[in-house]
This record gives structure tokens, sequence and C-alpha cells, in this order.
């Protein structure tokens, strides 16, 4: 006989730059989707299951989303047969999704020793492990473990790549990167593992990886954000090129402009990076760095008079910031 089991694959750690990439683990709440029924590991398949009707009543209640109902349930059907892994392991998404880590990550546990091939077990919880503050040298033996069920899984992979490069260990990190892609290529991917590259200081790779993952990627701030990388590697011609396609998308965000001016400036396009500035500023006259680029861009060009006249405007937008400081202090080495 066949029982149903959810599937709720807590989204996994990414080891992300800036803007909307963090290297901290989003929060996880848990998947949506119901995914085919599998077998379940227990009973064997020559034994009758017992009957459970406060866990069938629990699934049941998991599977509309009431999750501190089906608590009560799940909790009295645990009790009445402690060796049930379904019983723990909806039990801990319970408790996951009422923000009972503790509890979650006990019941988890619980569900592993009950059925140690409960793969999704083993993903939620070291999904737990990784969270802030991540605790990578427990995350890794349950990945390891729960990829000995099922090698293919790119979750995990991208999981114990997460772990080890928590740990600095690139080499291995970069082993579960490259065995993820291996079985599932998306941009996603690419931009976790060149994040990750990123992040550990392996910049030639990292431009590698995130160029695979800007060809697949729409998304207008990520554009921007795998620009913003590009910019820090000296991949400057990668970062123009990403910044065409975010402003395609968004024409009005003056940093954008910005951005992209700095970059043509380290290509030593002057008048294409002087008109990029010029852009933001007619996008946002009030953007203090538009005005403090303008003036380099202006300098670099030979026109003095102009540039102390952008200077003065950054100075007065920014006031006391860091970048007004900075075009002070620039302002008085001209005069």
């Amino acid at each position: 006989m066949k029982r149903s089991r959810l599937l709720f694959v807590a989204p996994f750690a990414l080891a992300l730059g800036a803007v909307a990439c963090s290297s901290t683990p989003e929060p996880r709440d848990g998947s949506k989707d119901t995914p085919p029924a599998l077998d379940s590991a227990t009973p064997g398949p020559t034994a009758a299951p017992k009957a459970n009707p406060d866990l069938d009543n629990g699934i049941s209640l998991v599977k509309a989303e009431k999750f501190d109902q089906a608590i009560p349930s799940l909790e009295k059907a645990l009790s009445v047969d402690p060796k049930s892994a379904d019983a723990a392991f909806y039990l801990a998404v319970c408790y996951e999704q009422v923000k009972k880590k503790p509890e979650a990550e006990a019941k988890y546990k619980q569900a592993l020793e009950n059925d140690p091939k409960l793969v999704e077990a083993a993903q939620n919880l070291a999904a737990i492990f990784l969270d802030d503050p991540a605790r990578p040298d427990q995350a890794i033996p349950v990945l390891e473990s729960a990829l000995k069920v099922d090698p293919a899984n790119t979750r995990l992979l991208q999981n114990l790549g997460y772990a080890y490069s928590l740990k600095g260990d690139i080499d291995k990190a970069s082993k579960a990167y490259a065995a993820a892609l291996a079985k599932e290529d998306t941009a996603a991917l690419h931009f976790a593992y060149g994040s990750m590259l990123f992040d550990a200081k392996k910049l030639p790779e990292a431009v590698v990886e995130l160029n695979k993952a800007a060809a697949g990627i729409s998304d207008v701030p990520t554009l921007a954000t795998i620009a913003r990388m590009m910019g820090t590697a000296k991949s400057f011609g990668d970062c123009v090129k990403l910044l065409d396609k975010a402003i395609a998308g968004k024409k009005d965000a003056a940093e954008f402009w910005v951005r992209r001016g700095t970059c043509k400036h380290e290509l030593k396009d002057e008048a294409g990076a002087g008109e990029d500035f010029k852009g933001a500023i007619k996008i946002d006259p009030k953007f203090g760095p538009a005005h403090y680029y303008l003036a380099m861009s202006l300098l670099a060009q030979k026109k003095k008079p102009e540039a102390k006249a952008e200077l003065k405007k950054a100075v007065e937008l920014e006031k006391e910031s860091p970048l007004g400081k900075l075009a002070k202090q620039k302002l008085t080495e001209l005069h």
C-alpha cells in the first residue's frame, strides 16, 4: 500500500553578492507544491501499514497548509507510533512553518533516525543547519548521507557546495556545484556557483559562471547585481553589456547609468562615460554620485571648469556623506 508523502523542501541557501543577493540564506517557508506520491519507506512491502487516523488527519491538514491545526494530530500520531518517519517528518514541517525551529530540528532528526533514506527530511534539516548562524559541520554529513540515497539531487548538491564554501573549502564546494550543474544546467545554479566564487575572490572563474547565469536571466535587479560583480572583477566589457540589458528593462534607474558610466570610464570610453553620467542627471538631478563621476570624467577630458562645477554640485547634494567628503577633497585639490 502506498502512502502519500509531501515534498516540503526548504529553499536552499545561496552564497550571493549584493543588491538582491546576500551571503545570508533566505528564510524558508516550505514548498507550496504537492509532488507525485512517493512510496513510504516504512512499513516493508509485505506488511500492512498500521492504522493511524491521527497521522492521516495531520497529513490532510498539512496538504491544506493548516500547519498549526495539524500539530496536535501529528503529535498524537507520533506518541502512538514513535517509529513513524512520516509523523516525525510532517510534524517537523509544521513546527518549522510556525517558527519553532528547535522543535523542527529535533523532529527532522527523529524522522531520519526512523528512516535514514528520507531525503526530504535531510534536505530540510540541512537547510536549518545552514541558517544564520550557520553550522556547516553539521549540515555536511547530513547532505552527504542523503546524496548516497539520491546522488542526482541538485538541491542537496547546491546546499553541499554552500556548506563547504562556508568552511572555506572552495575545491569541495566547486565540485558540488559542478556536480549539480552536470545534472541540471540552470541560470540559478550558475548564479549561485559564480557568486560563491566571487565571494571567494576567484574572480576569473566567477566571471565565467556569472556570464553563463546572465545569459538565462531577464530579471533587471539581478542583471544589475551581476554587472556590479563584473566591475569588481575588472571585466568591464561584461559590466557594460549587462547594464545595457538592465537599462533596456528599466530606463529610469539613475544608478544603473552611473554604474555603466564607471565601467565605460575603465574601458577608456570617456565620451560614453560622460554621456551616461549626464543621462543619470537627466533622470535624477539630485543624484549626487552622477555629479561626482561626471566631474571625474570631465577631468579626464581636461575640462577643469566644468568638472569643478559638478564637484560643487556633488558637495551640495551629498554634504557630509563619504562621497560628499571625497568631492570636497577633490575640489580643494583643484583649487
